[in-house]
């Protein structure tokens, strides 16, 4: 049984300054790959400036959240960008088979994740490497079948900034 609003697959956007083609390198790029199962969802994601100046890389998991009776899912992505960990509220809604990504924190100086962004599936299937997505996939299975503590996850405040080891 197909849901109305499953936001399960891989899903990309890009922000171009006006007249510029997603491929010409001057374009910021957001991926990510959802599994949602009821009313649970759990993903990754891989965000990139333009020109992948900077790039915000995603764990197995580093989105987990719910869909509301509303259709909107509220989601936590854990954002690696710029060498801090910090937590995003997002939301993400589906009108006419797109995507609608927007970041519910306002402070956009401490990670590289877009404020919004409108996203399409792809028809590619994962972007990530195998590995990766097997080990996103187990991750999600247990994360999904898990049991909900609550209906709808109220959104988590983004705690200070931690710094990232070096590489």
């Amino acid at each position: 049984m197909a849901l109305a609003n499953d936001f399960s697959g891989v899903w990309t956007g890009w922000q171009c300054p006006p007249g510029q083609s997603p491929q010409s390198g001057k374009c910021a790029n957001l991926v990510l790959e959802l599994h949602q199962r009821q009313e649970r969802i759990c993903g990754s994601h891989i965000f990139a400036t333009a020109g992948a100046t900077q790039i915000d890389e995603g764990n197995a998991p580093s989105i987990t959240g719910t869909v509301g009776s509303n259709g909107i899912a509220t989601v936590i992505v854990a954002s690696n960008g710029m060498r801090l960990l910090v937590q995003a509220n997002v939301e993400l809604s589906l009108v006419k088979g797109k995507m609608q990504w927007k970041r519910l924190d306002q402070h956009g100086g401490t990670y590289l994740l877009p404020q919004s962004m409108h996203l399409t599936r792809s028809r590619h299937g994962t972007l990530f490497t195998p590995t990766f997505e097997h080990q996103l996939k187990a991750v999600c299975s247990t994360v999904n079948a898990a049991p909900a503590t609550q209906a709808s996850p109220a959104p988590m405040p983004v705690p200070a900034p931690q710094q990232m080891p070096s590489r």
